[in-house]
């Protein structure tokens, strides 16, 4: 899939000039309250019409000024959930999942109606009419005609915060399977970074129409006044992690990272075999030069000191245990250990300290720094 938009549109003192290019990847379109993400969503999914430009789809022109086309939305490959646009309010729930269903060729069809409607739990609903619907149950069922759709690229606006966490944490696993199986992909538009990391880490950030930076969080958060944009504050850790196991007696789960065992809060909604992020901020990690028993601390990481940075006040050491770890600590501290770059070293972090990416909404500031393979920092008051 390769979605090919520069189009320009104006709406009283409000200017959206927007050049962007996407492939078979999930995308988070991020950006604060009236940044224009509502709208390029419309200018998609054909709800809105630009003044000038082009959108293409596949090789497939959606809108083009010069040209003088405009493919009506319902002849577009798109699937869209908009905030303002759910579903149409004439018929019942069922008239329009079938309808919608049997408008779909065979050999196109992803789901079956009756699995979209146990998914989204809508069966209760379904000889209700659409005017008769909640906000949140309007989504769910224009989320259920969207995939019925089986549609080439999938639109979702702050989707995940209308239908509930219930239904994100159902949502989550089948979307990531469909763009990795299907090649569907997904632009999600949110003000949270993290409901958009729970599904991606590929960003477009938008700012008064216009995209300011696309690509990963990591090199989003490079350019100057982004990480402060973004929400994220202190000198951490981002890792994906794999869930291997929940023990429910010692309160944990079990997951691997780079092949790295961690101990992590427990989280028993999280799937055996699942994908998922964590992060852990720099000055929770405490450094030993040996393995430690006999004390409460349950991960107890072994790597190897790449460098020793100053910042500011603190000392941050990057360690190589597979992945790239920051730990923040005091020169003195340096100094009293006579750490050296090349020595081995243990990264002791507390279960407690680690924080789940698509809970960050909860934190009072986000700190997310640090992606395995690479290291960035900030020395920002706390």
């Amino acid at each position: 899939m390769l979605l090919e938009m520069n189009v320009k549109l104006r709406r009283g003192c409000f200017d959206l000039a927007t050049q962007l290019s996407i492939s078979d990847s999930n995308v988070g379109l991020f950006g604060k309250s009236g940044a224009g993400k509502s709208t390029l969503l419309g200018l998609i999914a054909g709800t809105i019409q630009p003044q000038s430009g082009q959108i293409v789809l596949d090789g497939k022109i959606l809108f083009d000024s010069r040209k003088g086309i405009m493919m009506p939305r319902e002849q577009r490959p798109v699937g869209a959930v908009l905030q303002l646009d759910c579903v149409n309010s004439v018929g019942t729930v069922r008239d329009n999942l079938t309808g919608t269903y049997n408008r779909t060729l065979k050999q196109r069809r992803i789901f079956k109606l009756d699995y979209l409607i146990k998914l989204l739990e809508l069966e209760p609903i379904l000889d209700h009419s659409i005017e008769q619907l909640s906000t949140g149950e309007r989504q769910r069922v224009a989320l259920a005609r969207s995939l019925l759709k089986s549609p080439r690229l999938l639109l979702l606006d702050e989707t995940f915060a209308a239908i509930g966490n219930g239904y994100r944490i159902q949502l989550l696993p089948i979307l990531k399977r469909l763009q990795q199986e299907l090649g569907l992909p997904v632009l999600y538009a949110s003000q949270s970074l993290g409901e958009i990391l729970g599904l991606t880490d590929r960003l477009i950030v938008l700012e008064q129409g216009k995209v300011l930076h696309k690509g990963s969080l990591l090199e989003v958060a490079k350019h100057q006044g982004m990480l402060r944009y973004l929400g994220i504050r202190q000198v951490g850790n981002n890792l994906p992690v794999s869930i291997r196991s929940h023990d429910y007696l010692s309160g944990c789960s079990l997951a691997l990272s780079f092949g790295l065992p961690l101990t992590l809060p427990l989280r028993p909604h999280l799937a055996i075999g699942s994908q998922t992020q964590v992060s852990i901020r720099a000055k929770d990690i405490a450094l030993s030069r040996s393995y430690i028993n006999g004390i409460s601390i349950q991960n107890q990481i072994r790597g190897r000191i790449c460098a020793l940075i100053p910042s500011g006040e603190s000392l941050i050491v990057q360690v190589d245990c597979g992945s790239t770890l920051l730990a923040e600590i005091t020169p003195g501290a340096c100094r009293d250990m006579a750490l050296q770059e090349g020595e081995d070293i243990y990264c002791l972090i507390k279960t407690h300290s680690i924080t789940y990416l698509v809970e960050l909404d909860a934190q009072p500031y986000h700190r997310v720094v640090s992606h395995g393979g690479g290291h960035y920092y900030l020395d920002t008051p706390g």
